[in-house]
């Protein structure tokens, strides 16, 4: 290379250093480490005061180590050497949870000219197909089997998942007899347009306009129906016994813990429902307040009204006590671990009533239709209670959360099913209000924080998931369909009569 365009190479290579030097430098001076600790200690501080599940992650049971995961954070945020390392210090803390409500939300992109709101849809002369689909109505969960059973000889389907919802058949094991298959992909009435169609044509008929309150309502109970009259269908063709799939499930609403009531003939009670001690804990119970006093509809009589009463009081009572409760300082769990116990005032959790409502069981008749539904919210599934009788079989894994935990939890607990697959997601109880996100000033990461907590049968919290009673996870090299076939003989033989 001739000597003066060495000289120009040179120049080039330093003057490219000095510029990245320079880069890193005001990359340094412009990371402010100071204010990355304050949105520490702010998400710390907020954590104490809203996070349900914080007395159970600061006790041995959660296998979450809080002091540990506090000063691993402590020292990354020191270590730090950009904002980007310093973001990741805290989403490390927080992933450290293993709490799947407990999450980071995508920043809000505010646009530089936003456009004119449109008018509001009129749904008055909407066809069904177009007004279901107007209010939010898709089949949006996954319609086959989370392990393909479909795909295996002996096995027939008795619906596909779209021209009826939930996909069902029944598995012929020959001499081992014959096993009922049921999917439900989503615990969400929404997910359902098949059953929200005919539901909008009655409603129209009935009352000349749509209410679409009313419409997820009727909803509801219509998907109840269906999945009883399923049931009876499976149990008619011969099985001996019924495999939910609730794998790859998100979750939903409180149907997860009313579609339990389809199962077995016994009383099934529901799970105590505990809230953080904190301004969504008292909200909460101010609109139980509201509906019993000023939310009822106007059908209710003064006899239903009479009846609500002792909750009204009681409820106005709980309110009272959470709002004169002196406050509780949480700052313990980063420094200890202590036996989880939610009624010890260091836990600060309240009990507002039960994963069901303002009851944990209710006998169908004992009160009208309107008391029923307002204290128990499963009422809405009455007239399909029990309608398989026999063995019951829950197939989850990693992907089954939330609503879909709850109906394994409130399952099991009550001895209606067993669980087979892997242990489900972890999520617990969500959120029983409206989700109040918290987002720390410097870095404007924004989290949602679980408000509720509920008790499994043993006194422990949901939220770390359900293991299962038959593990059953793919063995090296083993094919997904090799691990359905393996999940029916596992059934099978958990089913033939011990000596």
């Amino acid at each position: 290379m001739p000597q003066n365009s060495a000289v120009r190479l040179a120049r080039i290579l330093l003057l490219a250093a000095l510029s990245c030097s320079s880069s890193v430098a005001d990359a340094a001076a412009a990371f402010d480490r100071s204010a990355w600790r304050q949105d520490y200690r702010l998400l710390k501080r907020e954590l104490e005061k809203r996070y349900s599940h914080l007395a159970w992650m600061a006790s041995p049971g959660s296998g979450v180590d809080l002091p540990r995961l506090d000063r691993r954070a402590r020292a990354a945020l020191a270590r730090a050497r950009d904002d980007a390392e310093a973001r990741q210090a805290i989403l490390d803390f927080q992933s450290g949870f293993h709490d799947g409500h407990f999450a980071p939300l995508k920043p809000v992109i505010e646009p530089s000219s936003p456009g004119a709101e449109p008018p509001a849809r009129d749904l008055s002369h909407d066809s069904a197909l177009d007004g279901c689909a107007a209010l939010g109505y898709v089949n949006s969960g996954a319609i086959a089997f989370s392990s393909p059973f479909e795909s295996l000889p002996g096995v027939t389907l008795t619906a596909d998942g779209l021209a009826r919802p939930m996909r069902s058949g029944i598995a012929d094991l020959g001499p081992a007899g014959k096993l009922a298959l049921l999917r439900i992909p989503s615990f969400n009435p929404l997910n359902y347009p098949q059953l929200c169609q005919p539901a909008w044509d009655a409603m129209r008929a009935r009352d000349g306009r749509i209410d679409a309150g009313k419409l997820f309502t009727d909803t509801m109970r219509a998907w109840y129906r269906e999945t009883a009259e399923r049931l009876r269908e499976l149990h008619t063709a011969g099985a001996r016994a019924l495999i939910v799939d609730v794998g790859d499930n998100s979750g939903g609403n409180d149907s997860g813990d009313a579609m339990s009531r389809l199962l077995g003939n016994g009383p099934v009670r529901s799970a105590p429902l505990w809230l953080a001690r904190s301004a969504q804990g008292e909200a909460y119970l101010q609109e139980w307040v509201e509906t019993l006093s000023t939310g009822l509809p106007p059908e209710a009589t003064a006899a239903d009204r009479a009846a609500l009463q002792p909750f009204l009081d009681a409820f106005r009572a709980q309110a009272a006590r959470l709002r004169q409760a002196p406050p509780v300082d949480m700052s313990w769990v980063w420094r200890e671990q202590r036996v989880f116990d939610p009624g010890a005032a260091h836990s600060r959790l309240v009990q507002v009533g039960y994963a069901s409502g303002a009851v944990d069981h209710l006998e169908p008749g004992r009160y009208s239709r309107i008391v029923s539904e307002t204290l128990f919210w499963p009422a809405q599934s009455f007239g399909s209670q029990g309608a398989w009788q026999g063995p019951v079989y829950l197939l989850t894994n990693g992907r089954t959360y939330s609503a879909a935990e709850m109906f394994t939890a409130v399952s099991r607990d009550n001895r209606l099913a067993k669980t087979a697959g892997q242990g489900t997601g972890g999520d617990g109880c969500g959120f029983m209000g409206k989700i109040q996100p918290l987002i720390l000033p410097h870095s404007g990461l924004r989290f949602r924080i679980p408000d509720c907590v509920r008790l499994r049968a043993d006194g422990s919290d949901e939220v770390p998931g359900i293991s299962p009673d038959l593990p059953l996870s793919a063995a090296p090299g083993e094919s997904m369909r090799a691990l359905a076939r393996r999940t029916l003989t596992a059934i099978a033989a958990d089913l033939a009569p011990r000596d």
